[in-house]
């Protein structure tokens, strides 16, 4: 059995398609949330969601609930203003019942896999939408989030857009890393393969341009539609400007 397992497409097609063109053999499909935001293409992301990943094998992102409700997501204070221009441009192209979909998606579920346990969530079980918790650091708070999930074989999560996988006694964590918004300096679409019970981190490589061409201007301001860009073609950096603007 093969399970292709993504994360944090955030509206970006072309990451998306490139993903599922390198990986055609699969059985299932699970998503661990966030199909929006950030991304020109939010509404044809949702719109294969809805038509190729089960209800049950897709998890709500904190963007994904947060323009269900036209909420704040609670994001990163570098990404506060990237994440708002683009959840107004989802709100402009969906309707009401995508995005009542989205406020209906579950954090969290606990599913088998070939008779292993697993629990998939966007973020961590004890907040399963929005707290930030890297892999490979702060193991005690990682070993409680395990305790919390009641210690499945598989612990998948997304959330930060970076890719890892780490064990905790009996329990495998992986994070996919992110299809559209990677944030660990390489820019190339992140997703995880799970087979007969072994997960491997994979990339795929897509053409960034036409994802950046995508984003339509107006309404985008050409300058938000510069500073999305350089994330997308670095991998995860922000433009020294706007990075300088943040400091205290």
């Amino acid at each position: 059995m093969k399970i292709l397992i993504i994360s944090d497409i955030h509206g970006n097609w072309p990451a998306l398609r490139a993903v599922l063109t390198a990986e055609t053999s699969i059985d299932e499909i699970l998503c661990l949330g966030d199909l929006v935001a950030y991304g020109p293409e939010p509404l044809r992301c949702v719109t294969w969601a809805i038509e190729h990943v089960a209800v049950t094998r897709l998890i709500q992102g904190n963007h994904d609930w947060a323009v269900g409700w036209d909420e704040d997501p609670l994001c990163s204070p570098a990404y506060r203003h990237l994440a708002l221009v683009t959840r107004k441009h989802c709100l402009r192209v969906f309707t009401e019942g995508l995005r009542t979909f989205l406020t209906e998606l579950w954090p969290q579920r606990s599913f088998l896999l070939n008779g292993a346990t697993c629990v998939a969530c966007h973020a961590v079980p004890s907040d399963p939408r929005f707290r930030y918790l890297a892999l490979g650091i702060e193991k005690e708070k990682w070993r409680e989030e395990v305790d919390r999930a009641g210690s499945p074989s598989f612990l998948l999560v997304g959330h930060t857009h970076l890719p890892g996988k780490m064990r905790i006694g009996k329990t495998v964590i992986v994070n996919p890393g992110s299809v559209g918004q990677p944030k660990d300096g390489d820019p190339r679409a992140a997703y995880a393969i799970w087979e007969d019970g072994d997960v491997s981190l994979r990339r795929a490589e897509y053409d960034v341009e036409e994802t950046v061409r995508a984003y339509p201007t107006p309404p985008f301001l050409r300058e938000d539609v510069a500073s999305l860009a350089h994330v997308l073609r670095t991998g995860g950096e922000l433009p020294q400007q706007q990075k300088a603007e943040l400091r205290p």
